[in-house]
């Protein structure tokens, strides 16, 4: 459609390059002739150009309608991988809430079993004495001072070697 619109156009344009023959000698009907010729040559080059132009256009036209079809395919497949990796989030930040949860109340647990199984300190007074190291004090000294052994010491105050401080407080049982 478009080609034979250009085409009479520019055989529109030939003629009317024409002009009037009526009034030419045979020498300028000839020129007028060969002008018109060179005319409709010229017009169909054009034409010729202007086809390869439209094809050029096309062709460009198709590879990028291609193009914009890959990525429309290429955002659906990022958005659906999104949204994968969104619930898989999800899903790990509830576990590690529910672990963390669970960590809590087993320290909560154990911190309740570790102050229930130590006597109090007033408890402590009522079966034994508390004291103060001073320096020079030994275990052996102390036990020997309270009438008592390293040992029960030791035991009353989870020490794990006979290692002790100037300051330290020790609960001496009785």
């Amino acid at each position: 459609m478009k080609y034979k619109t250009i085409v009479s156009l520019s055989s529109l344009s030939v003629l009317l390059l024409a002009g009037c023959e009526t009034m030419q000698t045979p020498q300028q009907h000839r020129e007028a002739q060969a002008r018109q010729l060179a005319a409709q040559r010229h017009a169909e080059e054009q034409v010729y150009r202007v086809r390869g132009q439209v094809e050029t256009v096309e062709m460009e036209n198709a590879r990028m309608v291609q193009e914009v079809q890959q990525l429309r395919a290429d955002v659906r497949s990022l958005n659906s991988q999104v949204g994968s990796l969104n619930a898989k989030m999800g899903a790990l930040e509830a576990k590690q809430k529910r672990e963390m949860d669970e960590l809590i109340r087993r320290v909560e647990a154990l911190l309740k079993k570790s102050v229930a199984s130590r006597p109090s300190s007033s408890s402590q007074h009522q079966g034994g004495y508390e004291h103060e190291v001073q320096s020079g004090h030994t275990l052996s000294t102390i036990a020997a001072k309270y009438g008592t052994t390293v040992s029960a010491i030791m035991k009353a105050n989870n020490l794990k070697s006979d290692q002790i401080y100037v300051g330290q407080k020790l609960f001496i049982p009785q």
